[in-house]
């Protein structure tokens, strides 16, 4: 027998906060998906595409409606399976926090739509929609883009990012004689950190040598101990810093992403940039 997809999280926000951004549509199109046509109403079909790219039509009715606590509907593809799924989410209110639970069952009736469907996929894709983009919407979190070009090749800029001593080179604006510690390797576990030795732990969720590295940040760091997640490291672990590099005709364009809250949100503004191009001037030396 196959077993349901089930993550479960606490919040620490009412129920009332989460059931908006369950069932607001300018709320979903922030943290979830641009769902224009949905309504609450038990019975309702709604529809939706993944990304810029419109990917993967979803088609889903609504059948079970308990306000602040419980809403379950069908998951369907359309385009590609003949299948049918049904997701709940259900909220627990514990004074004050909240315990959300989202259970996905019936993955295996999507096996005539091939590997993209499978439940590792789905596993996947909603560990992040619940433990990053949903935390990220409730705690104000938000993710800031930057962009820059540089006259190198990837293979150069990408040294010029990981070499250790060139990191702390190009890391200055954010603090003078900031290090890491640890391997730019899948799965690796790294330390960002300062003179004074604090700074933050971070594991490399995903790496691809030269193209691509997203690292989820995890904890605090304090005169060189991990400490552990407490209330406060609670509501940004798991936000995601993020290096894409593509090239063309020996230019390469960097983007980087990161979750970064209101209280730092002016600094990283001002020196993100002044980092990036401190990095495009080690990369073209």
């Amino acid at each position: 027998m196959n077993s349901p997809i089930v993550i479960s999280e606490i919040f620490k926000v009412p129920a009332a906060q989460i059931w908006q951004a369950l069932t607001d549509k300018k709320a979903m199109e922030t943290w979830y998906f641009d769902i224009p046509d949905f309504v609450l109403e038990e019975g309702a079909v709604f529809n939706f595409y993944e990304g810029a790219q419109k990917m993967f039509h979803h088609q889903c009715t609504i059948q079970e409606i308990e306000t602040h606590k419980r809403l379950k509907h069908t998951w369907t593809h359309p385009s590609h399976s003949k299948g049918v799924s049904v997701v709940s989410w259900t909220l627990e209110d514990r004074d004050g926090e909240t315990k959300v639970t989202l259970v996905h069952d019936g993955i295996e009736n999507f096996e005539d739509a091939g590997a993209d469907f499978s439940k590792e996929n789905f596993e996947y894709g909603w560990d992040g929609i619940i433990r990053i983009n949903l935390r990220n919407y409730l705690y104000h979190i938000e993710r800031l883009p930057f962009t820059i070009e540089i006259n190198a090749p990837k293979e150069k800029v990408w040294e010029a990012l990981w070499d250790k001593d060139k990191y702390t080179i190009w890391t200055n604006p954010f603090c003078e004689g900031s290090y890491y510690e640890g391997e730019i390797e899948p799965d690796g576990d790294i330390r960002f950190l300062a003179p004074d030795g604090s700074g933050m732990y971070s594991s490399i969720m995903y790496l691809k040598e030269q193209e691509q590295i997203v690292f989820s940040h995890i904890g605090a760091v304090k005169d060189g101990e991990d400490l552990p997640v407490d209330e406060e490291t609670q509501k940004w672990t798991g936000s995601l810093e993020m290096y894409t590099l593509t090239e063309k005709d020996g230019v390469t364009t960097l983007i980087a992403e990161v979750d970064i809250d209101e209280k730092h949100k002016a600094f990283m503004m001002k020196q993100f940039p002044l980092a990036l191009q401190a990095l495009k001037t080690l990369a073209e030396s």
